[in-house]
């Protein structure tokens, strides 16, 4: 299989993971046992016989579970505040005032959120805690030049803020190297794994079981093996296609964890990621060795085995915390701003052709429920009629609709389209929940109009602006639209949502295509 191949059907199907992963050695001197066993930090012997009789009680599940997460770095409020506890503690304990120590904690965490560093991972890309050194260094960079800021701001001695920096950054590494090792020792004892099933055929299949197996720091446990080739009957025909038998393992044997073990075409794996569409499962797959080399940064190892993370195939996208609230203050804070030039359009509008000042379109939204865009009206009234006579006139694909020189648009409204002005009503979707400041485009269509792969642009709320309005806007296809708003959805973060924000206005300016 082809690594450039494996990279479009992931993105295709949103589930690409954006981060850093524990880098494999492959020089001779690293596939030895002794050197591909996932070790502890030095000085962790203690630690872990700490927590021997607590991984004895009945209570173990649901501490393991609290761990993982901590140290996974969850997108998780509960993860976020017990962090932010930690980071000011030790801020605190650094000796430094509250007020001093309270600002660097809550300016680290707040960093490492919005630089989407709190993210839904899985067990086999947060083996140790060197991914969680990669993770923070940028976040703590910046924290530290805000601490330089706060000193020269607000008189605070330099040694304070620094103190305070290096303490809450320490303290949050620690935390994950204590996880760590609590995780190691459980694992080691059978406690705290997740159901794995592994699919595929060939003599890779069983060494992929025996490692998992043999490994169990990576906190993989194969319950379940399944092949790719279907099921025949008597006569040749398919009984139940490996897709079906897929399904039904992955529920019946409560599956948490997959590991694809491709032995031949890159459509077996299709047929298997397709299959897993709303699942809430967590994919990996195996590579050949020859092409670890092309992308090793994003290679996870278990045993000597190179394994990339294609992170959890479901449509439904877990919340972002804090966008809701970001996306009203920015979106009231406009609508106040630009109320002079909201009353300017309308009365331009209105005395130009006398029409409705407002144009309410039907649109498709989140979870695939309609809902009424609003715009400033820029084509002439009873427009919506007239596209029958236009459809030969189409300069897109697929669902997208586009005329050059749309005969239905006013001269006003060719000036109010060119400066974006007819979308500033949209602002209020906003307001109301229907929209989000960024995200995919609704488009003008039925929801049973999508397929499988297109409806899941409808997982998040659709935006205002995004990844097509960056990258090319009314001159892309339908098919790229599709993959730039799966591939918003798989790595959106709010330090993601500012960067798009902020690089619209010049994409506006710049735009190509019909508008």
């Amino acid at each position: 299989m082809k690594l450039e191949s494996l990279r479009q059907a992931s993105r295709a199907l949103a589930v690409g993971r954006e981060g850093n992963r524990v880098e494999l050695d492959l020089s001779d001197e690293a596939v030895t046992p002794a050197r591909l066993e996932v070790t502890t930090a030095p000085g962790l012997a203690r630690a872990e016989a700490s927590v021997r009789p607590l991984l004895s009680t009945g209570g173990a599940s649901r501490v393991l579970r609290a761990l993982d997460a901590i140290h996974r770095a969850s997108r998780s409020p509960l993860v976020m505040a017990f962090d932010l506890a930690v980071a000011f503690g030790c801020a605190t304990a650094a000796r430094v005032s509250p007020r001093e120590s309270g600002p660097i904690a809550f300016a680290l965490i707040f960093t490492l959120y919005i630089s989407g560093k709190y993210a839904d991972r899985g067990p086999l890309e947060t083996q140790g805690i060197l991914w969680f050194l990669g993770k923070i260094s940028m976040p703590v960079a910046l924290v530290s030049l805000a601490a330089a800021g706060l000193q020269a701001s607000f008189n605070w001695p330099f040694a304070h803020t620094l103190r305070a920096a290096a303490a809450a950054t320490a303290g949050i590494v620690a935390v994950r190297v204590i996880t760590w090792s609590v995780l190691v020792q459980a694992r080691r004892r059978g406690l705290g794994l997740r159901r794995t099933l592994v699919v595929g055929d060939g003599d890779r299949a069983p060494l992929v079981r025996r490692k998992l197996d043999g490994y169990p720091e990576a906190g993989l446990l194969p319950v379940s093996w399944l092949s790719l080739e279907p099921d025949r009957t008597e006569n040749g025909t398919d009984h139940v296609s490996s897709a079906v038998r897929l399904t039904r393992t992955i529920q019946d044997e409560q599956i948490e964890e997959v590991v694809l073990v491709p032995d031949g075409s890159d459509d077996d794996v299709l047929r298997v990621v397709k299959a897993a569409d709303g699942l809430d499962t967590n994919f990996s797959i195996l590579l050949p060795l020859s092409e670890v080399f092309l992308s090793p940064r994003l290679v996870t190892q278990v045993g000597g085995l190179p394994l990339i993370s294609l992170g959890r195939i479901a449509q439904n996208r877990t919340p972002l915390p804090g966008k809701r609230l970001f996306d009203v203050a920015v979106a009231g804070l406009l609508l106040i701003a630009a109320a002079p030039l909201f009353a300017l359009t309308a009365l331009a509008i209105k005395v130009f052709d006398g029409g409705p000042v407002i144009y309410r379109q039907r649109r498709v939204g989140r979870d695939g429920k309609p809902f009424q865009l609003l715009k400033f009206r820029s084509m002439v009234v009873g427009a919506e009629r007239l596209i029958v006579d236009l459809r030969d006139r189409n300069a897109n694909t697929g669902l997208l609709f586009k005329v050059y020189d749309d005969p239905r648009v006013t001269p006003l409204g060719r000036i109010i389209r060119r400066l974006s002005m007819d979308e500033l009503p949209q602002l209020w979707n906003v307001v109301r929940g229907e929209m989000s400041l960024v995200g995919p485009r609704p488009l003008a269509v039925e929801p049973e109009d999508f397929g499988p792969i297109e409806n899941k642009r409808h997982s998040v709320l659709p935006g205002i602006t995004g990844y097509w309005q960056i990258a090319g806007c009314n001159d892309l296809t339908y098919e790229e639209m599709i993959k730039l708003d799966l591939a918003y959805i798989q790595n959106r973060s709010l330090f993601l949502d500012i960067w798009l924000l902020l690089r619209t206005p010049a994409a506006l300016v710049h735009r190509r295509g019909p508008w």
